[in-house]
């Protein structure tokens, strides 16, 4: 296939284009055979989105019909409740497709490699992009970021570390409308009674632990996701931050057997397995948020995604117990938690400049205004609204104060440095997170657990040719 018959933005046939730029960094390898030929037949010859201009202007796109995919979740409750107001303000029809997310991927995989161009917009996991994007399913929106900004869109509106995470090999895919940092929960009731001050580092955390489990035996000191699945690759890779440990470096060598990331489990480790429950080396993002909502957990370190729960007194028996704070490890840096989910455009929408005037409009002051006044939603993607006064007073009156400050404070310090951005990143997750699991639960040592770890990391990343 030669260049001379596709468009100048097939970037598969273009060496300037963004996919080879990222084959060379070893980023986007390995997708199996069939996506692949099916996308060297669809991706070129104009098979594509008709438009190749970003252009704007609310009134520009007027009898357009846009087709949106989106998996479930809280998140799109506003583009459920308030899209009648884009309609209006636009003249531009928005049909909603919802499911649940394997079937949402199905759906955008099927579409994309078609070429039918169906869709428009779909949302996505941060830990898909690097899948989407070697896949070519997706469009870059730097060049509509810069040639065609409506006023509903901030960009410094968004915490920028959510942005990174939607980043790859220095494009922009989607636009982050749910996002969540790290934080540190503990009951400040305890601690108040116990005189022990909120820890502020992993080392104030493990001798806060040490006090609660010989003063106050009838609680569980400590308790985060152990689980050997990759959902708990973020706590252990987000606490090994805050040691100056990464799991790759730069180039996508495995890091697992590291100094630094050594020191780091064991402290996470023996958090977990001295002074965590019982069943520590299984627990689940559900499992582990229970124990600390029960009231059996005295300290919990996840997603600020928890906090809104654990004040709900329908959901827990800790509201109005809680402190927060957002630890630092000895390297000084701060423990992480990431999780973002975005809205992109589809790269076979023919409809891409009304695609994303849509996204502006998702991501506008008045969007996400109207979810914490009409919503309820309190971790609104958007920190004009959290700096508003509207919010200072919803969370006053709700007795969320501590919280909304530790919240904004953890959205301005996320950073997606430590994550792997690979399109293996599940089997990358398990594992790491089953050898660290078999750790906590006493069937190896740390040293031994990362050991293994390094090795299988190795081989992945071999196998799937981002190392040779």
């Amino acid at each position: 296939m030669e260049a001379s018959f596709c468009n100048s933005r097939c970037t598969l046939c273009n060496s300037s284009g963004g996919l080879m730029k990222a084959l060379k960094k070893g980023w986007l390898t390995g997708m199996a055979a069939l996506v692949t030929s099916a996308l060297m037949i669809t991706s070129c010859g104009g098979g594509g989105a008709t438009e190749t201009t970003p252009t704007g202007g609310r009134e520009s796109f007027q009898g357009t019909n846009l087709r949106v995919l989106l998996k479930e979740g809280y998140e799109i409750q506003a583009i459920q409740q308030f899209k009648g107001e884009f309609e209006e303000a636009t003249g531009i029809k928005v049909d909603l497709e919802v499911y649940d997310e394997p079937t949402a991927r199905q759906k955008l995989v099927l579409d994309s490699t078609s070429g039918t161009g169906t869709y428009d917009i779909t949302s996505g996991s941060f830990w898909n992009m690097p899948e989407f994007v070697s896949a070519q399913w997706l469009e870059p929106l730097d060049e509509y970021v810069s040639k065609a900004k409506d006023d509903w869109l901030v960009m410094d509106d968004i915490p920028k570390g959510a942005l990174e995470s939607m980043t790859i090999d220095g494009k922009l895919y989607a636009l982050p409308h749910t996002i969540i940092g790290g934080m540190f929960f503990y009951r400040a009731d305890v601690f108040q009674e116990l005189g022990i001050q909120p820890p502020q580092t992993t080392d104030e955390i493990l001798a806060a632990a040490k006090v609660i489990k010989e003063r106050r035996p009838d609680l569980i000191p400590f308790s985060a996701r152990g689980a050997s699945t990759f959902a708990s690759l973020g706590t252990e890779i987000g606490w090994s931050y805050g040691y100056d440990a990464l799991l790759f470096d730069k180039d996508g060598n495995p890091q697992a057997n590291s100094s630094e990331m050594k020191k780091a489990m064991a402290d996470f480790v023996t958090l977990m397995k001295d002074y965590g429950p019982s069943d520590a080396a299984t627990l689940t993002f559900t499992q582990a948020g229970e124990k600390f909502s029960s009231g059996q957990a005295a300290m919990m370190f996840d997603t600020s995604g928890f906090g809104t729960i654990f004040e709900d007194a329908k959901q827990s028996q800790v509201a109005g117990k809680i402190g927060y704070t957002l630890p630092t490890g000895p390297s000084g840096k701060k423990l992480q938690w990431l999780y973002n989910e975005g809205l992109a455009i589809t790269a076979k929408s023919k409809n891409k400049n009304a695609a994303w005037l849509f996204l502006q409009w998702r991501m506008s002051r008045d969007t996400t205004m109207k979810e914490l006044t009409q919503l309820n939603r309190t971790d609104v993607p958007n920190l004009n609204v959290l700096q508003s006064k509207e919010y200072s007073d919803y969370m006053a009156s709700k007795g969320l104060e501590e919280f909304s400050a530790a919240l904004q404070e953890s959205w301005e310090g996320t950073t997606a440095e430590h994550w792997p951005f690979y399109p293996e990143f599940t089997s990358i997750g398990d594992t790491f997170t089953k050898e660290i699991s078999a750790a906590i639960a006493g069937s190896k040592s740390v040293d031994d657990a990362l050991e293994t770890a390094q090795s299988e990391l190795t081989t992945i990343m071999k196998n799937a040719g981002h190392l040779k």
